[in-house]
């Protein structure tokens, strides 16, 4: 995977930038005056069902192809995915091409978020410094070019801030009718409340631990297996994430083609068992999976990272 010249060179993208002091503002300026303990769980509980499909979908499905799943799965996956409204590369077809950037050049000058440039730069900064490349838009449909084929996966790539307005609208006419439908009158300011705490609060949240997590899986935890980059995997990360390649990360980096790898007997995967559940119904299939343990392999690995891709260098 080669990348046009220049890559790796910083460029400042004020948009993104833009993003980001809105979701703050809101959030610390905005939010405190409408604070109820019910909209900040109702943006908790979104922060984990946005931010989950995004890992789920978006990364194992759609980056790594670790398994299968229906179209209508995989679309839903990609639109919940796309919620999470997380910086520049929250669409599907943004965040498969970076991904695999991340993957192929994982802690080097050309990794989009690693922490070698600085613990700011992989939490936040990164956002709008981004890599030369990435403010093409050519050069993602070249980089993921498997997504780009798919209409579903461009609308959602080209519209995340019109996605996230009907977010924000639903929010917002959910929140207004909450006290209707317990008997009482329409309140436009739960409405705000929760338009305010669904979208902004939530944004604000999935920002901070998401990158949190990936700064944390390049910094700190074990090794089982000698990449070349810095992955780790951390008792933190399982506790929080329910295992699998977020919380095993140097496991994923050295087997990033499947779903699950495990080396050690407590390195366990919940979100294979959500899979397996799924697979039930014929949803999902082909789940591939790599364990030492019980010398088990399920599925070859097809890493869209072992192809080589030519890139738009117009």
């Amino acid at each position: 995977m080669k990348l046009v010249d220049g890559h790796a060179a910083r460029t400042f993208v004020p948009s993104n930038l833009t993003q980001v002091i809105a979701v703050h503002i809101m959030t610390l300026g905005v939010a405190p005056f409408l604070f109820t303990w019910d909209a900040f769980f109702f943006a908790v509980a979104f922060m984990f069902i946005f931010g989950y499909s995004m890992g789920l979908f978006h990364h194992m499905g759609l980056t790594h192809r670790s398994y299968r799943a229906v179209l209508w799965l995989e679309h839903l996956g990609a639109l919940m995915g796309t919620l999470t409204w997380r910086g520049p590369f929250a669409g599907p077809v943004r965040y498969v091409a970076m991904h695999r950037v991340h993957h192929r050049y994982s802690d080097t000058e050309l990794d989009p978020h690693s922490p070698i440039h600085g613990y700011f730069h992989a939490l936040l900064g990164w956002y709008w410094r981004m890599p030369y490349g990435f403010t093409r838009y050519e050069l993602y449909r070249h980089l993921a070019p498997d997504l780009a084929r798919d209409p579903f996966h461009v609308f959602l790539d080209r519209h995340v801030h019109l996605v996230q307005l009907f977010w924000g609208l639903l929010c917002f006419a959910g929140g207004a009718l909450i006290p209707f439908a317990q008997g009482g009158p329409v309140d436009w300011l739960n409405g705000l409340r929760y338009l305010v705490y669904g979208v902004f609060v939530r944004a604000f949240l999935t920002i901070y631990l998401v990158n949190a997590v990936d700064l944390i899986n390049h910094t700190i935890g074990y090794r089982n297996y000698s990449t070349k980059d810095f992955s780790t995997n951390s008792f933190l990360m399982a506790f929080i994430h329910g295992g699998g390649a977020v919380s095993w990360h140097n496991n994923h980096h050295a087997h990033m083609g499947y779903m699950s790898v495990r080396k050690r007997w407590w390195e366990f995967d919940l979100h294979r068992k959500l899979l397996q559940g799924l697979g039930l119904f014929g949803w999902v299939t082909d789940i591939k999976v790599y364990d030492e343990i019980s010398g088990r392999k399920t599925g070859e690995s097809s890493e869209p990272l072992d192809e080589e891709i030519e890139l738009y260098s117009a």
